[in-house]
């Protein structure tokens, strides 16, 4: 959608050829996302670069809610598409995750004779994506002292943004609350 001169977002129905157009033009919005989805997920799961997926898969949810809901608007297939993609990335990574705890743990517990190891696999429990980022960027807080409500509100209203990733959310933190 085009912003006017009053600086919101506004439909104008009536195109150059002077027909009234019905359908909302949702480019700029898709673009957008499609970008951030390509940039944030689809190009380093090709170029196998985990660190970039692992950094911003806590996003993933964001994404697919945001794709969920502009599919509701404009019924696009491509939607359709960047959605089943989201859903079989977070498959990926849960899988990844367990794998890589998997190997961590059998090498930690190797057994003297090395006849059998055992793994059981459970769900994986996880916290909610604030937490998960505040554990990431500002570290756990030690046993008996609370998360700080403030990093806990600014990364949830940074998770609301539209292009944001790991990184961003990463070096505002750090530039307000380390410069304390």
């Amino acid at each position: 959608m085009p912003i006017n001169l009053t600086g919101m977002n506004t439909h104008n129905k009536i195109n150059l050829t002077g027909k009234e157009d019905t359908k909302p033009n949702a480019n700029f919005k898709i673009q957008s996302l499609k970008k951030c989805i390509l940039s944030n997920y689809i190009v380093p799961l090709y170029s196998e670069q985990w660190g970039v997926i692992n950094h911003n898969k806590f996003l993933i949810d964001e994404m697919i809610g945001r794709v969920n809901s502009y599919l509701k608007i404009y019924k696009l297939d491509e939607l359709v598409i960047f959605l089943e993609l989201l859903k079989v990335l977070k498959m990926l990574i849960d899988k990844n995750d367990l794998l890589t705890d998997i190997t961590a743990r059998t090498n930690a517990k190797l057994d003297k004779n090395n006849i059998i190891n055992m793994v059981y696999k459970t769900t994986k429990i996880r916290i909610m994506p604030e937490y998960e980022l505040y554990n990431s960027i500002i570290g756990k807080p030690a046993k008996g002292e609370p998360y700080r409500d403030e990093i806990i509100n600014d990364i949830k209203i940074l998770l609301k943004r539209e292009n944001i990733n790991y990184d961003k959310i990463s070096e505002f933190i750090n530039k307000k609350y380390n410069s304390c």
